[in-house]
């Protein structure tokens, strides 16, 4: 019970709670000890998600013995969930960029100010709207970087950078055609060069026409551990004007990368 505890990140008291109402009941040994097994892993799995959906424990009970309840569903689901999820944060965090109170505006707006107080009241309205995604809006940004060995690119942005791995796509001959890595927040995808699209490397062409900034927790640490594992550095960590504390550094085919954190107040 207590590796289970520690792993799945509930309390004992919650799984002694779940034992004793007959939610999870575990196998017992000899010397009276609790053995989870997959099944019970499983179904403490369906526990939690219906517990995030906010459904009470008896209704848990019940949903627990439908037959036609399944686990590639609920994982479906809960991905579902989670995206939409995502979604909405990143919506309200984008209009939460865009909303900054000016205390000179005064208490009610005036057709002198320029509508400020008017806009801001707009800008707070969007916040607190909570509706669904409509069909045609944009969901997703994925950012695309062309390189002429994506193996090579993806281990570097990997290793080095300390982005997350995702997927690396070979074709019939073992040779990489597409893969991705990952932040917090998005997907990098990375391509291969593509003359047909105008697609060349930051390497063939001796530059790069943009660049990707990517936010960390601690721009000075992430720096730290980008020189300790090799990597080039353009500038030093610094305190800019437009708020935030950025550092630069080049990527595996020589093209800029920014990295930085946001000031405090």
């Amino acid at each position: 019970m207590g590796e289970l505890a520690e792993l799945s990140g509930l309390t004992i008291r919650t799984l002694h709670h779940f034992d004793d109402v007959g939610l999870l009941r575990p196998e017992r040994t000899s010397a009276g000890h609790r053995v989870y097994r997959r099944e019970h892993v499983e179904r403490l799995y369906r526990i939690s998600v219906l517990r995030r959906f906010g459904t009470q424990l008896d209704e848990i009970g019940r949903a627990l013995d439908d037959p036609t309840w399944s686990l590639d569903d609920a994982l479906r689901g809960h991905l579902t969930a989670l995206e939409d999820q995502v979604l909405r944060t990143e919506r309200m965090l984008h209009r939460l960029e865009g909303v900054s109170v000016d205390p000179a505006l005064g208490a009610a707006p005036r057709e002198s100010d320029g509508g400020g107080d008017v806009d801001v009241c707009r800008r707070l309205l969007a916040v607190l709207e909570d509706t669904a995604v409509a069909r045609t809006e944009p969901l997703r940004r994925i950012a695309v970087l062309v390189y002429d060995d994506l193996e090579r690119a993806h281990e570097h942005l990997v290793r080095v950078f300390g982005l997350e791995p995702g997927p690396v796509h070979r074709d019939a001959h073992g040779a990489v055609v597409q893969a991705e890595v990952r932040t917090v927040d998005g997907l990098v995808m990375l391509h291969p060069v593509a003359p047909r699209w105008r697609l060349a490397s930051p390497a063939a062409l001796g530059a790069a026409t943009g660049m990707l900034v990517v936010t960390v927790k601690d721009v000075d640490a992430h720096h730290a551990g980008v020189v300790a594992r090799g990597g080039t550095i353009t500038f030093e960590p610094t305190d800019q004007p437009y708020g935030v504390r950025e550092y630069g550094a080049l990527g595996p085919e020589g093209e800029p990368w920014s990295f930085w954190t946001p000031l405090g107040p």
